[in-house]
């Protein structure tokens, strides 16, 4: 079994403890009883600030280690945050790099430096400011600072954004959108 923290957009909230290999629509679904006031569940983000999101079109899949790796994220410390419709998903990326960024160490550059110059990229977009090359450093910052890091927080950092990228990249481009249009 493994003891999770569910919380977020979701009516019932609270320490579940699950067999491996339960579906997430069991969990979120079933035992979270959805989102609160009719709204749909967009995401659900499993792992700690350093899992990863994932779309509720893959709600399917099972909880146990390689299926959640598969889908970009991590069993980590056993957090599930459920997001609803209502929720940005760029906004999702960014708060979860501030994490990384202050829990940093400092001891090795792609950590230390990475971690400020993705939430900057973020910020670029959550404001609206950013532009295709923007998307394009986003997405090689992330593969720095995964593959160079020293260790699991640096290495991990980067799965929020990933994934949000994976399945959310629509939220990407459309506030580089507003961008034009503003």
């Amino acid at each position: 079994t493994k003891v999770f923290s569910l919380t977020g957009k979701v009516k019932n909230a609270g320490l579940i403890e699950v067999p491996m290999g339960i579906s997430l629509k069991e969990i979120v679904e079933e035992m979270g009883q959805g989102a609160p006031d009719g709204a749909q569940v967009k995401a659900v983000q499993t792992g700690g600030p350093s899992g990863g999101c994932i779309p509720a079109d893959a709600f399917d899949t099972s909880v146990d280690y390689e299926s959640l790796k598969n889908l970009g994220s991590i069993m980590g410390s056993g957090g599930m945050i459920v997001m609803d419709e209502y929720t940005h998903m760029v906004d999702v990326a960014q708060f979860f790099m501030q994490f990384c960024m202050d829990e940093s160490c400092g001891k090795c550059i792609p950590c230390r430096a990475g971690t400020v110059q993705l939430y900057q990229l973020l910020t670029k977009f959550k404001e609206h400011r950013a532009t295709p090359a923007d998307l394009e450093q986003l997405v090689l910052l992330c593969d720095v600072v995964k593959h160079t890091s020293l260790c699991g927080l640096g290495q991990a950092a980067p799965n929020p954004v990933l994934s949000t990228l994976r399945y959310f990249r629509d939220e990407y481009l459309a506030a580089m959108e507003m961008r034009s249009q503003g």
